[in-house]
């Protein structure tokens, strides 16, 4: 699960006062941006939401490719539990990014 972070802004105390040193206030670009950490860790970018009837087509593409680059026995344990994990991202398929 990701956290909501806060990025760009960084209060930094110099311990300067410019205004009592006759030098101008020079002013910081502090647009704060709010993000997933996980997103902004790893880049990642947003994809348009999945309805269930497309999650399903390409849940099943997916299985089928990986299926066939797995050595047997490790087929058979994937093909146990892809169904429970599928299953499991369909109830929260409203709730993904």
């Amino acid at each position: 699960e990701g956290k909501w972070v806060v990025q760009g802004v960084v209060d930094v105390d110099i311990g300067a006062n410019p205004s009592a040193e006759g030098g101008e206030d020079e002013g910081v670009d502090d647009q704060a941006v709010k993000c997933v950490d996980i997103v902004d860790t790893f880049r990642l970018q947003e994809q348009p939401p999945y309805d269930k009837k497309q999650f399903v087509a390409w849940v099943k593409k997916y299985i089928k490719t990986l299926t066939a680059k797995l050595e047997p026995e490790k087929a058979e344990e994937f093909k146990k539990n892809v169904e429970p994990a599928t299953k499991f991202l369909m109830s929260k398929l409203k709730d993904l990014q």
